[in-house]
């Protein structure tokens, strides 16, 4: 089955509603600036009369009026007129709003104004949300515009390749939520997806491989690719005619391409087809950054990014320029006496070296060279734009600099982590962000002559993402947060009222073909306060569904029996003053489960919360979480090392809970979290020992984890010691077992 749609089909069947009206509010997403509603409707009659005003060129006709056509129903019969008529798009050549601002008023007749096409564009999107489904227009009157100038999504298509259609009807979601630049991540280790007609080679030697399960060919270390036709190859490309189609498209929709050529690392398919542009000793496996000391490399390149820029009309050209490995670079005598003619012994001053003589070439053909934030290291090219990815800190120093700066943060913007419990969800290259996280996410405000921060961008990488229905899965509705933190600004922004929006959404993409994650979240939420000189904890339990209902019961009791199921109210909190105590829970829409299992969570007070925590070892400064009241905050970690609640450990851990006084210790438990494809393992085992003077301590034995290390998705297990004697001092060790670059993660010592 094809998930998504080609996008003609997608764009005309408009029998269904464009947005679902609650009373006489239309639920726009992204929400406007402004918005004011008048009662009643525009009944639409079976035959339409519209004009343009202020529009000359050829091209922005036909685009106008395609827009037009697929935002009213089929059955509206529209005739391009003059004088009188129902609906009137003008492009005002005194407009003194914003370059993609519109406003847009629906009486008894639509009146759209904007200063440009793309204004003009957004509030065409606009008014296709306030369709009914049932013949009529909601009537409003909007005054709006965007927050940045860029609104962007990144798709990888060299891990698994993705055809046309699937593109096209990515593009045509993204242009109904205002995003205006897709970045086409185009080639990788994974295999290149670009017709070459100077290289040819390139898709007959590095576009299909052996194998399409990516544990199987990359973690397994198969990375052989195959020559096009061979039986049982994997992969694809696109042909030079597919581009300029789907450049094409976007730009009718209003939307950007920017196309990426990965250099000079994650170039693993490029040794199949040019072998030539890689350092001496190089192979098949291990050959993931191009030779910089090999002039051929600069020759391919340069000759590459002419074909690029033939295709691609954008001003912006992405090279890349992450996670080089710089291994070969430290033992080629090629790039050694690059690195002696350019007077440095650096082997980042060497990558700066190419990114800055391949911005030079760029800059002389019109265009602007965009990477990730790896080039900042070893001082970045004069005129480049930074995608910050690796948080946000290379962007603020980039924005300082005085360059445009796109965020793209992976703590919130990286769309190939999980959204939901792990053993629940399809495959996932681990973390976790759900709809919430995307939404929540902020730019700092940094201008400067060049623009400072322009704008955000959400990046779905595909290691794990095979299908198309998957790809969907993983956009959306996330990629619905981001186009209101990319446009709304950020005081009218409020998450509750978003989810109120969004659910009907979710309706909406499923009639359109698309399969988005449904919301069946619940999201903990914990805090533990001081009450007459004791701690209290409160928990709210909070679904990701508006209209979900919450159940929850005490450890040992069943949610199936309704004598004891408790029903949460919206904002109801559970408090507890006493012993921590488990509670099973679960969200309901309809009386129907939405999660398969019931989930845990832990409710009450511990001893240790009372106490301090001694570090005999230090935390990696940078997963400290809390710092010293991490561990005993009364706070657990979720379901991502990521949520600040889990403290990271590179060496040994070693740490000594001191409580107020000696006193009875019936239970000791700590939670460790495994996350394989980040490297965050469970330690090799784990010791508890206890003391009352703190100088002499009695150990509890070893345990060693029962997890399998070999399971690639994200999961808690939890160690338990019973030591049922006094103690004031309870010391927790744990071995990391693994070479360097390893980590353990650990969150909570509950002390009973």
């Amino acid at each position: 089955m094809n998930l998504i749609k080609p996008i003609i089909a997608v764009c005309c069947s408009l029998t269904m509603s464009a947005y679902t009206l609650l009373g006489q509010t239309p639920l726009i997403i992204p929400k406007p600036v402004s918005m004011q509603t008048y009662e009643g409707a525009f009944q639409l009659p079976s035959k339409l009369k519209f004009q343009l005003k202020g529009i000359s060129s050829k091209q922005d006709i036909q685009d106008i009026e395609f827009l037009l056509k697929s935002k009213l129903p089929s059955k509206v019969s529209l005739q391009r007129g003059s004088g009188k008529c129902a609906i009137n798009l003008e492009l005002d050549s005194s407009w003194k709003g914003a370059a993609e601002a519109y406003k847009l008023e629906v009486k008894q007749g639509v009146t759209l104004k904007a200063g440009t096409i793309e204004g003009l564009k957004n509030g065409l999107q606009t008014l296709g949300q306030l369709y009914d489904g049932k013949q009529s227009l909601a009537q409003v009157l909007i005054e709006d515009a965007p927050s940045y100038a860029y609104r962007g999504v990144m798709l990888d298509v060299s891990r698994h390749f993705f055809p046309v259609p699937v593109i096209k009807g990515l593009l045509d979601e993204m242009a109904k939520l205002k995003l205006n630049r897709f970045h086409w991540h185009l080639v990788d280790g994974g295999g290149w997806r670009l017709e070459s007609k100077t290289y040819p080679k390139l898709t007959e030697l590095s576009a299909y491989r052996t194998e399409s399960n990516w544990d199987k060919w990359w973690g397994g270390r198969d990375r052989r690719f195959v020559p096009k036709g061979s039986e049982a190859a994997y992969g694809g490309y696109y042909t030079q005619e597919e581009i300029k189609d789907v450049v094409a498209y976007a730009s009718r929709l209003g939307i950007t391409i920017i196309p990426e050529i990965e250099l000079p690392g994650h170039s693993n398919e490029l040794f199949f087809s040019y072998p030539n542009l890689f350092c001496p000793g190089a192979d098949y496996k291990q050959a993931t950054d191009v030779c910089i000391g090999n002039e051929e490399t600069f020759t391919f390149f340069e000759n590459i990014l002419d074909e690029v820029m033939a295709l691609f009309p954008s001003r912006d050209i992405h090279i890349g320029g992450d996670e080089a490995s710089m291994d070969l670079w430290k033992k080629c005598p090629k790039c050694a006496q690059r690195m002696q003619s350019i007077g440095t012994t650096d082997v980042h001053a060497l990558q700066s070296y190419m990114i800055h003589r391949i911005e030079k070439y760029l800059n002389s053909k019109g265009r602007n060279l965009v990477g990730w934030d790896e080039i900042l290291m070893g001082g970045l090219a004069p005129n480049a734009t930074v995608m910050s990815w690796r948080g946000e800190e290379g962007g603020i120093t980039a924005a300082k600099a005085g360059h445009r700066v796109i965020m793209t943060p992976g703590s919130h913007l990286y769309l190939d982590f999980y959204q939901g419990k792990a053993s629940e969800e399809p495959r996932a290259i681990g973390g976790f962000t759900p709809l919430e996280k995307v939404y929540s996410y902020a730019p700092p405000a940094i201008t400067n002559s060049k623009g400072g921060i322009i704008g955000v961008q959400a990046n779905l990488w595909t290691e794990y993402v095979e299908t198309p229905e998957h790809l969907s899965y993983m956009l959306f509705p996330r990629i619905v947060a981001l186009s209101e933190v990319a446009w709304t600004p950020k005081e009218k922004r409020d998450y509750k009222d978003f989810l109120t929006r969004v659910t009907p959404y979710l309706g909406q993409l499923k009639q359109r073909g698309q399969h988005p994650y449904e919301l069946r979240g619940l999201n903990p939420k914990a805090e533990v306060v001081m009450r007459d000189g004791k701690p209290q904890m409160n928990l709210r339990l909070e679904a990701e569904r508006p209209d979900a209902e919450v159940r929850f019961n005490w450890i040992g009791e069943s949610t199936e029996d309704s004598h004891n199921t408790r029903t949460l109210r919206a904002g109801q909190v559970i408090s507890s003053d006493g012993s921590s105590r488990m509670i099973t829970a679960n969200t309901y829409l309809n009386g129907k489960k939405l999660h398969d299992e019931d989930l845990q969570f832990r409710l009450g007070v511990h001893k240790g919360i009372l106490g301090k925590v001694h570090y005999n070892s230090k935390w990696n400064d940078k997963y400290k979480a809390n710092q010293g009241a991490t561990l005993n905050d009364g706070i657990d970690g979720g379901l991502t090392y990521l949520d600040g609640k889990w403290q990271g450990f590179t060496e040994p851990m070693d740490v000594t809970v001191e409580l107020p006084q000696t006193q009875d210790v019936r239970e000791v438990t700590m939670r460790f979290l495994a996350e394989r494809e980040q490297w965050v393992y469970m330690p090799s085992d784990v010791e508890v020992l206890i003391s009352s003077d703190g100088k002499n301590f009695t150990s509890l034995g070893l345990k060693k984890p029962l997890t399998d290390e070999n399971n690639p998705r994200p999961s808690i297990e939890t160690f338990t010691f019973k030591p049922n004697q006094k103690a004031r001092y309870i010391r927790v060790k744990a071995n990391i077992g693994r070479s360097e670059g390893h980590f353990i993660f650990c969150d909570e010592i509950v002390i009973l």
